[in-house]
């Protein structure tokens, strides 16, 4: 093999290893058009005008389906990492019992909230059982291969 030929084979190599350590933007969920998302006014929209404005929600209130939420979240990628959440935009547009637009609001990641998860678990209700006991606990409780288990013996349907 030549000096040109060894030397594109690197080139395309070291190539390739760069393009994975690029950075990576992507948009989930809606993908808002300021121009579209400004043209949802309340009190003259209603939810069939804001489905044909918008599509349909990414998600409906779940205590109320008054309530629509159209969300888009920007992440940037990067190699052996979490994705970052770059931006968040949240529209939230309420309906009143009509079915006409009553609230439009628009909120991002400053309007988020931090939950940290509790690291302590809860406690149920139930048996502790240890590794042993759940193994063994079925031992003896049912009738071996050979045997016939004894059935409800009565002339009702449930043997009684």
């Amino acid at each position: 093999m030549n000096k040109v030929a060894k030397g594109a084979i690197l080139v395309l190599m070291a190539g390739t290893i760069l393009a994975g350590c690029s950075k990576l933007r992507t948009v989930r969920g809606f993908y808002f058009d300021p121009m579209l998302s400004n043209e949802i006014l309340p009190g003259v929209d209603n939810q069939t005008s804001v489905s044909l404005t918008l599509g349909s929600p990414t998600s409906i209130g779940a205590w109320d389906d008054q309530t629509w939420y159209y969300i888009s979240t920007t992440l940037r990628s990067r190699p052996i990492k979490y994705p970052e959440r770059l931006s968040r935009r949240i529209l939230a547009i309420h309906f009143d019992e009509s079915g006409s637009v009553d609230d439009v609001t628009n909120l991002d990641l400053s309007s988020a909230w931090e939950i940290k998860p509790e690291k302590e678990t809860t406690r149920t209700r139930g048996k502790e059982l240890n590794l042993m006991q759940q193994l063994f606990m079925n031992v003896g409780r049912f009738a071996g291969a050979g045997q016939q288990q004894q059935g409800p013996t009565g002339p009702g349907p449930n043997g009684s």
